[in-house]
């Protein structure tokens, strides 16, 4: 047997045994995190199996094939989550990743400005070390799911001395606190699919600095990378009415 076709029978077999539509998605997707075939080319220890590239797609097609819902779509699982396994540390992981892959984490992105246009690395938004927090002050615009996500991938300028793509910091911000302030932003055609997003003496934990303080223009760059290597989500399958009780995307 091939590798592939050693792959495609164990995971097969472990859906048969694993597979109850009783299921919430929640706790589905956590069977598929603790097992690995959530995304099976991260490391053992993070929700993966430590597979070649070359697997993700026969994972996602097996899951697919057999009519089960795979990992969440979304900001978390193609940005947040591949940015903290490429830079976050060890604490970060523990208490973020998980949450993301099972999809029990929504993010948002809060990366654009009004006045920085596609000058991403003018950005204006500033945040300040204090003791165990820093303290985050700016507008961020074209943001979706802001209003409803946990945490929101940010970038600040924590250096005001050095040249505008250094000096920037790459947090994992909670969006659910009082300095935070998300308006939705009406299109002609009456919907708000985007929000603009204040921030207000908005608190962020040191420890959820992902990368290097001053080096957020490093880690972003390389968001890019990370979203490619994401686990493809299924969307295809048939799914127990308990499945869609938790409205978790």
């Amino acid at each position: 047997m091939t590798d592939a076709t050693q792959i495609r029978e164990e995971l097969r077999r472990w859906i048969e045994a694993a597979w109850d539509p009783e299921l919430s998605l929640v706790e589905w997707r956590a069977r598929l995190a603790d097992a690995g075939w959530a995304c099976p080319t991260w490391p053992r220890e993070w929700c993966g199996r430590s597979l070649p590239a070359a697997f993700a797609e026969i994972v996602a097609d097996e899951l697919a094939s057999a009519g089960v819902p795979g990992p969440p779509d979304g900001v978390g699982m193609h940005l947040a989550a591949p940015t903290m396994l490429e830079h976050g540390s060890v604490d970060l992981k523990r208490r973020l990743l998980r949450p993301t892959v099972t999809g029990e984490l929504v993010w948002c992105q809060l990366f654009s400005e009004p006045g920085a246009g596609s000058d991403l690395a003018g950005l204006t938004a500033r945040a300040e070390r204090d003791g165990d927090d820093w303290i985050v002050t700016g507008q961020k615009v074209w943001n979706t799911g802001a209003a409803h996500a946990a945490f929101g991938l940010l970038l600040a300028r924590t250096d005001w001395d050095v040249p505008k793509h250094r000096g920037i910091t790459y947090f994992a911000i909670p969006m659910q606190q009082p300095g935070i302030e998300v308006r939705p932003l009406r299109q002609m055609n009456g919907h708000a699919s985007f929000n603009e997003v204040f921030l207000d003496n908005a608190r962020v934990p040191a420890g959820n600095v992902i990368g290097a303080v001053n080096d957020g223009w490093k880690v972003a760059r390389t968001d890019d990378a990370g979203a490619r290597a994401a686990p493809r989500a299924v969307t295809t399958h048939r799914l127990g009415t308990a499945v869609h009780r938790t409205g978790v995307a």
